[in-house]
């Protein structure tokens, strides 16, 4: 047995995940129940939550790690999508 459920979204957000559901070939149903499924499945969303502030000062302390490694003459590259990875790798300086 299947529950409808309404809920409130603006214009822009909701044609936007429409366009973009439909390139993926989902509609915003299929989506949902999937979404919901994986939050059933997993025992938590199906996405990372942050705070802004919370990324900012991870980024800041990886900063302060990479600044007294430098100063003690080591050298690292941190690899990513504009964010800082787990596994540094050392470079020669």
């Amino acid at each position: 047995m299947s529950k409808a459920i309404t809920i409130r979204i603006d214009d822009d957000t909701k044609l936007q995940a429409e366009a973009t559901l439909k390139e993926i070939g989902l509609n915003m149903s299929t989506y949902i129940n999937s979404s919901l499924k994986a939050l059933i499945r997993e025992k938590s969303v199906p996405f990372e939550l942050r705070t802004v502030q919370k990324s900012n000062s991870e980024y800041l302390e990886k900063l302060d790690i990479a600044i007294e490694e430098a100063r003690n003459g080591e050298a690292y590259q941190y690899f990513g999508k504009g964010k800082f990875s787990e596994t540094p790798h050392r470079v020669d300086v």
